[in-house]
């Protein structure tokens, strides 16, 4: 299966709320680009829905981003968790440069 990511990801659990028209989503960040991350959920918001989200690093304040939602997995199983992919909107290279410090 070919590759289609753009941008290399990094694996680390951060507390994450994703907010949206359908409500908020208390989560678990997975793993994270420069383009987005993706969530871990039971109940995936749909596919291009707008979100903003808070990530939670330990001992700062939140981190609030704009995103959409590219894809979701709604099943589960040994090899991957349910949730959706976000790729980030307007992110501001010093928001991406904050996030990298604690994802790199």
């Amino acid at each position: 299966m070919e590759e289609k990511r753009k941008h290399l990801r990094v694996q680390k659990r951060l507390k994450s709320e994703v907010h949206s028209d359908q409500g908020v989503t208390l989560s678990a960040t997975f793993d994270m680009s420069n383009g987005g991350l993706f969530v871990t959920t039971p109940e995936p918001i749909a596919e291009g829905s707008e979100v903003e989200l808070a990530l939670y690093i330990p001992g700062e304040e939140p981190v609030s981003l704009k995103g959409v939602i590219r894809w979701k997995r709604e099943d589960e199983s040994e090899q991957s968790r349910a949730g959706m992919g976000i790729e980030f909107v307007g992110a501001s290279k010093e928001t991406i440069q904050s996030l990298k410090k604690h994802f790199g």
